[in-house]
């Protein structure tokens, strides 16, 4: 699921972006590569946000990443701030001269899911996940691969669904 964009601005002279969910929304953001790399793990960019006192706070990292499935390279990390609940999880796809979309997915792994609504435990139903299944989620499974690539679960983008 597409949540934002970067893109580099001349008049900054910073890759400048946004990100927005229904619950956050970050609207600049400065991503720049990290020039004193000490290791090929340490992340490949440090994201941004001016704070309202004006400080720039870094409040995420991306490193690179290749897909499993081919070599194509992305970039994968997450923005974090003491103040959210928890961490959300980015991908970048793209590149400093066109530009990157940024990506979310829920992890998940299938056999630690509990009942509940989305594979979430609990969920208000004494007999497991969401329309009484077990195992969470619903019944059509994920389109999503493990690189965050279409599937298809059976089906084209083309195909017409019924309702």
């Amino acid at each position: 699921m597409k949540i934002g964009n970067f893109k580099f601005d001349e008049r900054a002279s910073d890759i400048i972006g946004k990100i927005a969910t229904r619950e956050m929304r970050f609207p600049y953001l400065i991503m720049r590569r990290v020039e004193d790399r000490q290791s090929d793990s340490a992340p490949v960019y440090e994201i941004y946000e001016t704070n309202r006192a004006g400080d720039e706070i870094q409040i995420g990292v991306v490193w690179e990443r290749k897909m499993r499935s081919n070599d194509e390279v992305f970039l994968s990390g997450m923005i974090d701030d003491p103040s959210f609940r928890e961490p959300l999880p980015i991908a970048l796809f793209g590149d400093e001269t066109n530009g990157f979309d940024v990506q979310w997915r829920r992890e998940r792994e299938r056999e630690a899911q509990g009942g509940g609504f989305g594979g979430r435990n609990g969920g208000g139903r004494s007999g497991g996940g969401f329309g009484g299944r077990t195992g969470g989620g619903f019944s059509g499974g994920s389109t999503a691969g493990a690189g965050g690539e279409y599937t298809g679960g059976g089906r084209s983008l083309d195909d017409e669904v019924p309702f």
